[in-house]
Formats: C-alpha cells, sequence, structure tokens
C-alpha cells in the first residue's frame, strides 16, 4: 500500500492512493461525521485502511480486525460527531471505479 508524505487530510486535493493491486482511490470526502464512520466500518462491502503515525502508513485491516474497530474508534473521534478535544482518531472516504468505496482512519496517538 502506498504511504503519504503526510496525513490525508493535511494534504491538498485531489489526494490520490495506490493500492498493491493498482487501484487509484481517490479522496472524496474529509473529515466523516462519525455517525458516517460507523455505517462504514459495519459495511462488509467497504474497505477499512488503518493509518499508523499519524495516517501515514496505510494498511489493510483485516476481516477479524473489523469488529473491534468501531469500538475503538467511537470514544475518541476527532472528527465531526465526535470529542474534538481529547480525539485520536480521524476517518476519510476514497472511491474507486466501479462505485468501490474505501474508509480510510488516521491514528494519532
Amino acid at each position: 500500500m502506498q504511504s503519504f508524505p503526510a496525513n490525508p487530510d493535511s494534504l491538498n486535493e485531489p489526494v490520490t492512493l495506490l493500492d498493491d493491486q493498482g487501484t487509484s482511490w481517490v479522496l472524496h470526502r474529509k473529515r466523516l461525521d462519525l455517525r458516517i464512520v460507523r455505517r462504514l466500518v459495519k459495511d462488509a462491502t467497504t474497505l477499512v485502511l488503518w493509518g499508523d503515525m499519524g495516517g501515514m502508513n496505510p494498511r489493510l485491516t483485516t476481516e477479524t480486525e473489523r469488529p473491534m474497530l468501531w469500538d475503538r474508534i467511537k470514544d475518541e473521534y476527532m472528527g465531526p460527531g465526535g470529542t474534538w478535544s481529547t480525539g485520536r482518531f480521524l476517518a476519510h472516504e476514497f472511491r474507486a471505479e466501479p462505485g468501490r468505496r474505501m474508509l480510510y482512519v488516521e491514528d494519532h496517538c
């Protein structure tokens, strides 16, 4: 998976991400509302990337990790609908053709 020079939230658009299969993903929405994050985490058709080191080193999450993701994100989300002052996570939506979606979660530890 391609890494970023900075977290996706601070990059100028257009932001693209090239995955290991050669698919080009384009940043569709930054700083998703927490309700949208919950829906995308629970949607099995949506890929979820976890961006360690402030979002710069993404990795694809596994099926066994997905049930725990929402519990990890919900109380420390710093985007809309979350706890801005104590938040640690921020999420963005990327899209690829035809109609594919990917949730990108930045972990600001």
